[in-house]
């Protein structure tokens, strides 16, 4: 008998936390049945289990597999000839995106030095050519700016072009995914001063960077 008594003991123990978590909210019932000891009535004629579920869609962006604006671009006489090139990619970006441009020297430069009445650098202009198609409407972004505008060792610039792209910075593109006519152009007059171009090779190297605006 002691056996058994401390088995009855046991489960009443477990027995009461339970029913004191009942609730109105927690506990329905057959309200044709009898009440169940502890529960408050009238109570809800239903248990509600609340879910509460948040997801969210970013943007993405980036280039398509083999269009990357990678070149090398070469233009003889630039003294005399006045030269252009463009470079096409395709952008995959799935919403809102900006794209951006830096200048290595904000010139075409020779390493010479060079004495008075001659210049080792020559300007030319940067052009960003992108269309975009929303689903509600389509057209095309353009922006020119002159390479120095662009140069990396520049802090601010009325360029809207300017630097490396991010959420917040570079030239702003509604959506365009895998459409064709994007392009990068260079280009310049023939060179007309002030001073003389001293005898050599120019170089400059162009980086182009893309990011989800959102």
């Amino acid at each position: 008998m002691a056996g058994l008594t401390a088995a009855v003991l046991a489960a009443g123990t477990l027995a009461n936390p339970a029913q004191a978590q009942i609730s109105q909210e927690q506990y329905a019932y057959n309200r044709s049945s009898a009440v169940p000891v502890g529960y408050v009535f009238p109570g809800p004629p239903q248990a509600v289990l609340i879910v509460n579920v948040t997801a969210s869609v970013g943007g993405t962006c980036g280039f398509a597999t083999g269009t990357e604006p990678n070149a090398t671009i070469t233009k003889p006489n630039i003294d005399t000839t006045g030269w252009s090139a463009q470079v096409p990619f395709t952008a995959q970006c799935t919403a809102p995106w900006r794209i951006a441009v830096s200048s290595q020297n904000g010139a075409l430069k020779n390493a010479a030095t060079v004495p008075t009445g001659y210049q080792n650098r020559a300007p030319y202009a940067v052009t960003v050519n992108v269309p975009y198609d929303t689903g509600s409407s389509t057209g095309t972004v353009t922006s020119t700016c002159p390479v120095a505008q662009i140069d990396q060792a520049l802090g601010s610039s009325p360029c809207n072009f300017k630097g490396t792209a991010t959420t917040t910075n570079g030239l702003p593109v509604p959506r365009s995914f895998n459409l064709s006519g994007s392009f990068i152009q260079v280009a310049a007059p023939a060179y007309a001063g002030p001073d003389i171009l001293v005898q050599g090779t120019y170089t400059d190297v162009l980086t182009v960077t893309v990011s989800p605006a959102i």
